[in-house]
């Protein structure tokens, strides 16, 4: 753990580094101490769950290959619980893939940064997330999504019209009345889709969650609101009406 350096001046900006390496998340650490921010490292996913109901943290710094639970498994947790669903996530990857990066957003990621990192890439990424998540605060404070259930229409914060097919609507149906709660992949089949749990391949829901998020990312542009909720569903984490 890592102290706080006397010359923080300037951005009041608290940061967690989540890195097995100690050498190289001692650099990370030492390196945003000396850019101003509030930043502290820990080794693995216990030290954070302990470190953050200790203080509180804006941003979370974290390296998707960790030994235990990697980076998406951590990811999915913080999406799911109440006090740090809204943290913002960057993934530290050595994976330039694709499906490396699909796997990330789908865990909760909101940025990648891909190793080896310079520090000013990552400083630059902190204060960018960190605008975009004050703003998606100032807009969710005063206005939540619409979900219109006889339209087949979702309506993001920002005014953006989402069109849902008869399955997405569903979907959101069922999320939306769980109330920021995780809801359950059988709840899911059994209840929204009215499908046997046990005969259905939940490779299909995927699909369909996976399309769903997809649209919403194209058409709202601002941190993902369906998120995975780690081995039991996935929730809608931001606040939702149902007309």
């Amino acid at each position: 753990m890592y102290t706080q350096a006397k010359n923080t001046t300037s951005k009041r900006i608290r940061i967690v580094v989540v890195e097995d390496d100690d050498a190289f998340r001692e650099i990370v650490v030492l390196s945003l101490l000396n850019r101003g921010y509030q930043a502290r490292g820990v080794h693995d996913s216990a030290a954070l769950y302990r470190d953050l109901l200790e203080r509180p943290a804006d941003i979370v710094v974290l390296d998707v290959e960790l030994s235990g639970d990697n980076g998406f498994m951590i990811a999915q947790q913080l999406r799911t619980m109440q006090r740090t669903r809204l943290l913002g996530i960057i993934m530290l990857t050595s994976h330039s893939d694709l499906q490396a990066r699909v796997d990330g957003l789908e865990s909760g990621a909101d940025m990648f940064i891909t190793k080896p990192a310079n520090p000013r890439e990552i400083s630059a990424s902190i204060d960018s997330l960190y605008r975009r998540l004050n703003l998606n605060v100032e807009v969710q404070g005063s206005t939540p999504w619409r979900f219109v259930r006889t339209e087949w229409k979702l309506i993001a914060p920002s005014g953006a019209e989402i069109t849902l097919t008869h399955l997405e609507t569903l979907l959101v149906d069922i999320l939306a009345e769980g109330d920021g709660r995780p809801v359950s992949r059988r709840a899911i089949i059994s209840t929204a889709l009215k499908q046997d749990p046990l005969a259905y391949d939940e490779r299909r829901l995927e699909a369909v969650i996976s399309r769903l998020r997809r649209k919403i990312a194209k058409s709202y542009g601002s941190s993902q609101p369906i998120k995975v909720a780690h081995s039991v569903g996935y929730i809608f984490a931001d606040p939702i009406t149902r007309e």
